[in-house]
């Protein structure tokens, strides 16, 4: 529940729509309220100065007004980060945008999740600065993210649910995905046939979604 008639929030644009010739509907996933829409008046004109914090993948600090049925109104904003670099590269842009989706159909609105926050915006980081592979990092986003959501067990009950004759580096993969710090998470190599068993583990997981 958001009390105050004003308040300031960091968030990230997961989508926005156009609802006039100038303005835009925007679904952001803030720190302290979790999603929340915003509608973001006349910042499609030119001489708009908060166009760039309602274009989708744009993190910033931004100052609402508490609004009827849930949609508050943009007064003001500041960009911190647009991960410019993710929309130059078309293989990217897309699997930031299916992460997005994860997001959009996993999570409850205004229920705050600051860890799967972090999760999002440390993955975003590494799609945009990093030379990881897509392949790496979206297995790894989605088994985390399913894991904060309270989806996923412990490494040992995923394992026997999911891939029981799983060696014992893909059981450690996973233990380290599940419960690394999240700055660490992304911090490791592992072989093709590891990533390969990642990502088939994945995308079992993401199945159960449709």
């Amino acid at each position: 529940m958001i009390p105050e008639k004003y308040f300031s929030v960091n968030g990230i644009v997961l989508k926005c729509s156009d609802f006039s010739e100038s303005s835009r509907i925007l679904t952001l996933f803030s720190d302290e309220y979790g999603l929340i829409k915003v509608s973001a008046k006349a910042v499609k004109r030119k001489d708009s100065k908060l166009l760039p914090v309602t274009q989708p993948l744009s993190f910033g600090r931004y100052q609402l007004c508490r609004g009827k049925n849930d949609l508050h109104t943009l007064t003001s904003g500041e960009l911190i980060e647009n991960f410019y670099g993710i929309s130059k590269d078309i293989d990217r842009f897309t699997a930031a945008g299916e992460m997005t989706g994860e997001l959009l159909k996993n999570l409850v609105p205004e229920e705050p999740e600051p860890d799967v926050l972090r999760l999002y915006l440390n993955s975003l980081f590494t799609l945009c600065y990093s030379e990881k592979e897509i392949s790496f990092v979206r297995p790894v986003f989605t088994l985390r993210l399913k894991y904060e959501l309270g989806f996923l067990a412990d490494p040992e009950a995923v394992i026997k649910k999911y891939v029981p004759d799983a060696n014992k580096v893909t059981a450690d993969v996973l233990e380290h995905i599940i419960n690394s710090d999240l700055k660490q998470l992304y911090g490791f190599t592992v072989s093709d046939d590891i990533k390969r068993s990642i990502g088939i583990l994945a995308e079992m997981v993401r199945s159960e979604d449709k």
